[in-house]
């Protein structure tokens, strides 16, 4: 089957990867002939909203897809995390074509009213969006990072690709050496 587009966005914390984060790739992967998995906020880690080491992160996304046509980015924030401006869109887009020689012709992300103010209708007339139902999942790396605090392993599971349950231990105790996540 010929794959509709060439190359595919996918961009997220991955703060706690989880079924939602898997999903939403999938579907990416499903439509173009390459997916970049950019994880954002590269530079923050160590706290209460953001603990977790960009290497850690990128070690789960890694563990989960090995396939030649996945690749595994990482973007700093433009200002900070909470940013939602046309300026943000427009540095995601120099960004991914500044590392990858090309600008993605589809985006795909959960389902966020924040996302409506990432791009103008110049910037976004290049591209096309596929917006995700986030309650599908009704989950949040928030609350997995809460089952990993609270020691909750088979809930943890059960919103976490299989693929990384073997992870769990190392992120509980990358967790609990935080003085945020110490109770």
């Amino acid at each position: 089957m010929e794959k509709e587009f060439e190359f595919g966005l996918v961009l997220g914390r991955f703060q706690g990867m989880h079924l939602g984060h898997k999903e939403i790739i999938d579907i990416t992967r499903k439509l173009c002939k390459k997916t970049l998995v950019l994880i954002g906020s590269a530079q923050e880690s160590g706290t209460l909203r953001n603990p977790f080491q960009l290497e850690t992160r990128k070690k789960m996304v890694e563990k989960i897809y090995q396939e030649k046509d996945v690749m595994i980015g990482a973007l700093d924030d433009l200002t900070n995390e909470n940013d939602i401006s046309f300026e943000w869109g427009r540095y995601i887009l120099e960004n991914v074509e500044k590392m990858y020689g090309q600008k993605p012709d589809l985006m795909v992300y959960g389902k966020d009213e924040s996302r409506k103010g990432w791009f103008s209708e110049e910037d976004s007339q290049f591209f096309s969006e596929i917006l995700v139902a986030r309650k599908k999942r009704n989950i949040s790396a928030t609350e997995l990072r809460e089952y990993l605090v609270q020691d909750c392993k088979e809930e943890w599971k059960r919103y976490v690709p299989e693929e990384i349950w073997d992870r769990y231990d190392d992120l509980r105790e990358e967790l609990l050496k935080l003085d945020c996540y110490q109770k």
